[in-house]
């Protein structure tokens, strides 16, 4: 690695904590699922509530994804959804779920000053289904 001295401070150090921070971040999404597949389908139908589909169907599997935006997490689920060979998917809503805490103290002369991070990710819940047809 290039590393360089500039001002007392080692480049190389803080180049490689910038880099590793950035990997931390973006729009990493977490997916679990639970269910049966099949093979996988070109095109998945996406629904808001069960009331809008209007054939016979049977639940495949539920899944959650963690992290990243609504667009990012929707448009995951949908290919998680494709690649277990669901017919449609039905977005049961979303919430922000808290996935940590940091408190840091730090005493001044004879002042302590408490500060508490809370961390959360936005969680979308689905369900995957297949159409009674396509069994």
């Amino acid at each position: 690695m290039l590393r360089a001295n500039v001002n007392g401070k080692n480049i190389g150090l803080i180049l490689s904590m910038v880099l590793f921070l950035i990997a931390c971040g973006g729009d990493d999404v977490d997916v679990d699922y639970l269910g049966d597949s099949y093979p996988p389908t070109s095109y998945v139908d996406v629904y808001f509530s069960e009331d809008g589909i209007t054939q016979d169907y049977l639940v495949i599997g539920h899944a959650t994804a963690d992290g990243g935006d609504t667009e990012v997490l929707q448009e995951t689920l949908i290919e998680k959804a494709r690649e277990s060979g669901a017919d449609g998917i039905i977005f049961e809503g979303f919430d922000r779920v808290k996935t940590g805490e940091q408190t840091i103290v730090n005493d001044i002369g004879d002042v302590e000053i408490v500060n508490t991070d809370t961390k959360s990710t936005l969680q979308v819940k689905a369900i995957f289904i297949k159409y009674s047809k396509n069994l």
